[in-house]
């Protein structure tokens, strides 16, 4: 997450919002969460926190911070370029290109895409 952000609970209005400028709704989060755990066998079953850099969660199902040994459950970051990825919207192997060097889809034909990262 970049210096000062802040991740909003999920379903709050922030976190709509969220969701809205990456042109989601709840619905596609939920497909894409699903598609995750079957196609790479990542289970993000508790959504701790949405920002502009994407979701985070954990696999403990029913997580909150206030339960024993919480702090010793790994968090899982999903950048909303995989979660686009997952559904299909842009080519497989994205989110990973991104990581490695920073390429985004398209850049390399200078096309325009339907997604948006926050800088």
């Amino acid at each position: 997450m970049g210096a000062g952000s802040r991740t909003d609970p999920p379903g709050s209005p922030e976190a709509r919002t969220l969701l809205a400028e990456q042109g989601l709704g709840p619905a596609d989060l939920e497909r894409a969460l699903a598609r995750l755990e079957r196609t790479e066998a990542t289970a993000l079953r508790t959504i701790v926190g949405i920002n502009e850099d994407g979701v985070f969660g954990v696999s403990r199902a029913g997580w909150r911070p206030d339960l024993p040994d919480a702090c010793n459950e790994p968090f899982i970051p999903l950048l909303w370029l995989k979660v686009h990825e997952l559904l299909g919207q842009v080519p497989e192997g994205s989110a990973a290109r991104f990581v490695k060097d920073g390429t985004l889809p398209g850049e390399a034909q200078s096309s325009v895409t339907g997604y948006q990262l926050a800088s």
